[in-house]
């Protein structure tokens, strides 16, 4: 992965309290000044690093905590029994923040430059990683999070979501507005994403902006008071103007890196060992979705590791002693330890159950008059078909692989599974071709209008696999989809609501952070920096809050 040469110091993590000066930082004096490069200059580290934290934030993480996959060995320090060790803590907070102070001063360059396409990708970068850090804890700094460079501030104080969320919106649609998309980028080869294309620059945009406010779904009308509309008013309002509010209309549009394999350009997971990979193996919950109903994506994103377990995965949350990992399915290594392998922000299936959601939803006068019954069981296929068309369009198109792993002889991508004594002699079908894909959609998980939120969520959970926090902030905002929680796991039985807050900025910045604990304490019933009070938007958050 290229390293950016061009401005190293303006990874402050300072800035969200991690005490650092800026004559901290080694600058080669073969660096332009910060402050003096082009706003462009800030793109490749921004997009393709960040890019690989959002998949090893995924991989080690959130995959684990939200039952993708589990981690073998004996001993409970581990994600999906809810330890969570200082590392992984640090590293959420550390990458979120740092990668948004990049995108705050890629803006700042775009202002000077006086380049409205730029200030609009900067503040789209922006708003993609403070609502992952935000999502993630709670209360974070953002008004003054910014503000090291410009008024000194390295102890920001920390912010209600409500308020977050605002300027996020906010800077958002004011992100819409600047788009210029008669015009290409200046330097499109340092765009990674739609090389130079402001048009699908715009859709993700307005596709992150609805991502936003569906995360909000619970506080509709809290938002309203902030806003002036509440967000199902602003979620309407974008899918009546698609002229004004273009959003992804198919996987083309993807806000995915495509790495071209080639050093320094190339996903990291090609260079990991089988072990590492398959360190961590399918999980119950995720296997259970997929196996069974011929889930089309199924064999290229796992294999089973044997013909006696097969298509069974390890129970998440289980004691250590209880946790047997051997032999279970893994990762696909054909796919995924693989230096071309793709990684996306968010995609056009994501934003087509964000609408399948909208429709169904019908809590007051504003959402029922976007509800449709026809509309959200249309919304819902379309998310599905555009999945499994991303997946085929990967492994067909892009990989070039044409059927099974003949590493391990255990492919089969027949639309309907059958059952080999022998696994060489598997006739081979097109991988994901329509048939299966339309046997899949109207056949073993077709929409269930009287069980609507159900059905879209857990499908979306499949569909965001890999899309780093996704999956938990569906889980806390509606319930779904339903997990089994483990008998071995921590923090009271309860899957985690929230992060607690790294060392680091408990230190640096004490005062803010009692400050922040407090209005924890006054907002929520034993509220605390812990794993059991919740994050304002979600289910449990509107439930305990004090009135």
């Amino acid at each position: 992965m290229k390293t950016l040469k061009y401005i190293s110091i303006v990874l402050v993590l300072l800035t969200f309290s991690q005490c650092r000066t800026l004559e901290e930082y080694n600058v080669s004096p073969n660096q332009v000044e910060l402050g003096l490069a082009h706003p462009a200059d800030m793109m490749d580290e921004i997009i393709c690093n960040g890019a690989l934290n959002y998949q090893q934030r995924f991989y080690d993480t959130y995959a684990e905590l939200m039952q993708y996959t589990c981690i073998g060995g004996a001993s409970n320090e581990y994600i999906h029994r809810y330890y969570f060790g200082a590392s992984y803590i640090e590293n959420s907070w550390a990458n979120c923040s740092k990668w948004a102070v990049n995108a705050d001063h890629m803006y700042d360059l775009a202002v000077k430059k006086n380049n409205p396409n730029y200030q609009a990708i900067a503040l789209t970068l922006r708003a993609l990683w403070m609502d992952q850090l935000t999502s993630i804890f709670g209360m974070v700094p953002f008004e003054q999070a910014f503000s090291l460079r410009d008024k000194n501030i390295n102890k920001p104080k920390f912010d209600e979501p409500k308020y977050i969320y605002q300027q996020l919106i906010e800077d958002l649609e004011t992100a819409n507005s600047l788009y210029e998309t008669s015009r290409t980028l200046e330097i499109p080869n340092k765009d990674k994403l739609y090389n130079g294309d402001t048009k699908k620059w715009q859709k993700f945009t307005n596709s992150l902006m609805l991502r936003i406010l569906m995360r909000l779904s619970n506080r509709s009308n809290d938002m309203e008071i902030l806003l002036g509309e509440s967000v199902a008013q602003k979620i309407k309002k974008i899918i009546d103007n698609p002229s004004k509010f273009p959003i992804m209309e198919s996987y083309a549009d993807n806000a995915t890196v495509y790495f071209s394999g080639e050093s320094p350009f190339q996903n990291n997971w090609g260079g990991y060992s089988q072990s590492t990979m398959s360190g961590h193996r399918a999980a119950e919950q995720f296997v259970a979705y997929l196996n069974g109903k011929n889930d089309p994506r199924k064999w290229i994103w796992l294999i089973p590791w044997s013909q006696s377990i097969g298509w069974m995965g390890v129970q998440s949350g289980m004691p250590g002693d209880d946790t047997v990992t051997a032999g279970y399915p893994w990762y696909n290594p054909q796919v995924f330890m693989n230096y071309n392998l793709p990684v996306s922000f968010m995609r056009h299936d994501e934003v087509c159950f964000i609408l399948a959601e909208a429709y169904w939803r019908n809590d007051d006068d504003h959402w029922a008059a976007i509800s449709g019954q026809a509309r959200m069981a249309e919304w819902y296929n379309k998310g599905i078909r555009s999945s499994c068309e991303y997946w085929r369009y990967i492994y067909v198109d892009y990989f070039g692989l044409t059927g099974r792993n003949e590493a391990t002889n255990y492919r089969n991508f027949a639309a309907v599974e059958v059952i080999h004594d022998n696994y060489n002699n598997i006739d081979m079908t097109p991988v994901i071709d329509d048939a299966a894909i339309d046997n899949y959609i109207t056949n073993s998980v077709p929409f269930d209008v009287k069980d609507g939120l159900r059905c879209i969520i857990e499908q979306k959970f499949l569909a965001n696999f890999r899309i780093m926090t996704e999956a938990w902030n569906d889980y806390r905002r509606t319930g779904y989809p339903q997990l089994t929680i483990g008998t071995g796991v921590l923090n009271n039985g309860i899957l985690p609501t929230r992060l607690i807050y790294p060392t680091k900025t408990k230190t640096t910045n004490p005062e803010e952070y009692e400050k922040c604990v407090a209005t924890l304490r006054a907002t929520y019933y034993d509220g605390g920096d812990n794993m059991i009070t919740p994050v304002w938007w979600s289910e449990a958050g509107l439930a305990k809050e004090i009135r």
